[in-house]
Formats: structure tokens, sequence, C-alpha cells
């Protein structure tokens, strides 16, 4: 697979696809586990859900900081022509990960409760969230695996090697969902169990790559491996930060409902935070579809074959949104039912909830790329920058801001209004980095 000659159309699909796909079946893992928990637990379940899935993102941060961080320098080394200087991230991002890892898996074993009272988790939810959240705490190493390991996967040629590890752990939790949770009786516990097999056997599936003629992924001597790590930082915070702002505003989000609601509107934040797993996931696939290709192809200054692919993600990101925000504005009760045993109360209050909500979905996925894109051209000023008005400045502002004016209602519609605003500066930026390039590249001829 030649990322600086094969048709750029081509290119795009067949890693669109993959990406796109494996996102999905990721996040139908957290899909099916909350329609399992919400069947069988009711709203009590789905509340405790969106106190857990704060642990999620930080999980992403770390896998994403080091993955993309890592996966980003590699390709652009590659694209050089310096095969030895990509391996040599390649090994510096695993050593950066595991130091990580092993840290933040102390930190979580003696200090879990108070995180969990952080996230939100009353007295009487904690013990909800606690039959899950265990089992996310042991084996907190399995959890960050594969996406670190799918960022290095996907850029060394193996994009379709990711979607089937994803499909195959995902069909397995998803079996285990329904056996853990309905047969065997298990609750809250059994769904969390169910994850954790799936996510182990997508890492057995991953790592038959490095068994494989085709992988060119090496353990080797990392170069200076301080500064490969600071390189490694700079580029992997954008993505990382995205992740880690959605922590927060999820913490923000739990703390201002039950201040302005109750655990009736907690419960619909449940499945709501499960639908913006999903949706969100899908639009990184866009951005983690053409990470490796622009930044490969940035290394040999391929610009025009950059501004295709960048094209042609904002049109895809475009109709993601406009597909997303109709199903909430047409099916905001089917979408409550599917994932609770909803009482009177719930539904009641949920139609208005996801109409409001979804309306994020629709410019979202602009800076979602953006963040991707900058980040492959080595825009990690600018790309850092757009991750911390997306994920905490601007949607933590109105976030503050509403909910004391509109009081519920200021809660829901706060982060469509922050989306749109950081969609405006991602265009923007998105601009300025194309006539930096473009104005680069002609210095240099």
């Amino acid at each position: 697979m030649d990322f600086l000659k094969e048709d750029v159309r081509k290119l795009y699909i067949k890693f669109l696809s993959a990406s796109v796909f494996s996102a999905l079946v990721v996040s139908i893992y957290a899909f099916v586990d909350t329609i399992a928990i919400g069947q069988s637990e009711g709203p009590l379940g789905t509340a405790a859900i969106s106190v857990i899935t704060p642990l999620y993102g930080l999980y992403a941060f770390f896998s994403l900081l080091c993955g993309i961080g890592g996966a980003v320098q590699m390709s652009k080394a590659k694209g050089e022509g310096r095969e030895e200087k990509g391996n040599a991230y390649f090994t510096s991002a695993l050593l950066l990960m595991a130091g990580l890892t092993v840290l933040i898996w102390i930190l979580m074993m003696f200090f879990h409760r108070p995180i969990f009272a952080f996230f939100g988790a009353e007295e009487a939810l904690m013990p909800k969230v606690m039959l899950y959240a265990k089992w996310m705490i042991f084996c907190f190493p399995a959890f960050v695996t594969p996406t670190f390991l799918a960022a290095f996967i996907r850029n060394d040629g193996a994009p379709g090697l990711v979607m089937a590890a994803v499909i195959i752990g995902g069909c397995v939790n998803m079996f285990g969902d329904w056996f853990f949770v309905f047969p065997l009786g298990m609750g809250m516990e059994g769904a969390a169990i169910a994850t954790v097999i799936g996510t182990h056997v997508q890492i057995l599936v991953m790592s038959s790559h490095f068994l494989s003629k085709r992988c060119h992924l090496k353990l080797v001597r990392p170069h200076e491996l301080p500064k490969a790590m600071r390189n490694i930082l700079n580029v992997g915070v954008g993505a990382g930060v995205i992740e880690l702002g959605s922590v927060v505003i999820a913490i923000m989000m739990n703390n201002q409902i039950m201040r302005y609601g109750g655990t009736t509107e907690l419960a619909v934040y449940g499945v709501l935070v499960t639908i913006v797993q999903l949706f969100s996931a899908m639009f990184s696939g866009v951005g983690q579809a053409i990470q490796p290709l622009v930044s490969t192809n940035f290394g040999a200054g391929n610009h025009q074959r950059n501004r295709a692919f960048l094209r042609m993600a904002v049109g895809t990101v475009l109709l993601f949104g406009a597909v997303f925000t109709l199903v909430g504005e047409v099916a905001p009760v089917q979408i409550t039912k599917l994932f609770i045993a909803a009482t009177p109360e719930v539904l009641l209050v949920a139609p208005g909830i996801v109409r409001r909500f979804f309306w994020l979905f629709l410019p979202s996925g602009i800076s979602v790329l953006a963040i991707y894109y900058l980040q492959s051209t080595m825009c990690h000023k600018q790309s850092m920058l757009l991750s911390l008005l997306k994920g905490v400045v601007v949607s933590g502002g109105f976030l503050l801001a509403l909910p004391p004016v509109l009081e519920m209602d200021g809660v829901w519609i706060a982060q469509p209004c922050s989306e749109l605003v950081v969609a405006v500066i991602a265009l923007w930026m998105l601009r300025r980095s194309q006539h930096r390039t473009k104005h680069l590249y002609e210095s240099k001829m």
C-alpha cells in the first residue's frame, strides 16, 4: 500500500471504512452495556453508567496521547524515508505508555472511591458504580492497550486487521452482555466482565500483526529517548485533550444535573453520554482515517494530496452530523426506551432533553477532524489550543454560564452552543494551516 502514489479517493475510502467501522463496533460495546444495564437495572443503572463514563475518557486520553503522538511521528519519519527513526518512535511511545499505565493504575487502585465521588456518585449510587468499575480498575492496562496498538497498526498499513479485531472483540462482548446479565443474572457486574473479556480478545487479534510478514513495526534502540517522548507528547496531547476534556465536561454535567435536576435527568444523561461516545468515536474515526495518509504525505511534501484528503473528510463529518442530529429530533422516545426500562418520570422529561442535546452533533465533527489534521501536519500549538477550547474552555464556560439563567434548559443547550462556536474557530484554523503549509512548500522549491 503506497500512501504517496495510490489514488487519494481509493486510499481515503479504504482507511475510512476500516476506521469508522472499528469506531462503530468499539462504541457498540458501550451501547450494549448500557442497554443491558438499563433494561436489567432501570434508571439507577444508567445513572451509575453516567458516573463511570469519565473513566473511559481517562483511558482514551492516555492511549491517544501516546498512540496518536507516536504514530504521527513514525509516519512522518517514514514519509521522509527514515524507517529506523520511525521504529525508534514506536519503541519510545511503547515505553512512555507502559510508564504512564503503571502510574495511573496504582493511583486508581488506592483512590477510586474519592475519584468516583468527584465524578458525581452520591453515596446511595456508589455500590452500583463499584459493581462495574472494580473490573475496569483491575484490568486498567487492557483498556488502554487496544487504542494504542490500533494507531500504530493502522499506520503500518493494516487497517483491516484493526477492524477485524474490533469486530471479533465486539461480538464476544455483546454475547457476554446477554449471557452474564440475563441468564446468569449478574447485572452490572456481568456487563463489566463481558467488556473485559471482549477487550482482551481484541488485544490478542491485534497482536497477531507482529507475527505477520507485512509487519514493519520493530523494537529498536530509541534515539534520544527524553526528546522523543517530548515530541510524542507534543503531537499526541491534542487528541488526548479531547478525551480529557470529555472527562471534565462529563463531571461538570453530572454535578450540574444533580444541582438543577435529579436522578431522573441523570438517568437520561446516562443514555446521552453513551450516544455521544458512539457518534464522537465515528467523528474520531474520520480523523484517524486521514491521519496516517496526511502525516506521511506531509513528510513527503505532497500538499495537494493532503488538501484532497481534507476536503473528503470535511464532507464526511458534515454528512454524519446531519444524520445524527436528525435521529435525535425524530425519535427521542424510541432512543430512550431502547436503553432504559423507562419509568413515566423518565418518559416525561426525555424528549425535550434529547431534542435539545442532539444539536451538538451537527457541528462537532468539524473540530474533531481539525484537531487530527493539525496534528498530522505538525501544527502542535494550534491543535492543542483547539483541543482546549473544545474540551474545556468554551464548553465549560457555557456549562457554567447558562444553567444559572436557564436552569435545566441551560444544561442541555450548553454543549450544542459550545460546539458551534468551536467549529467556526476550527474552520478558521484549518484555512490558516492550509496557507501556511502552501507557503512552506513553495519556499523550499
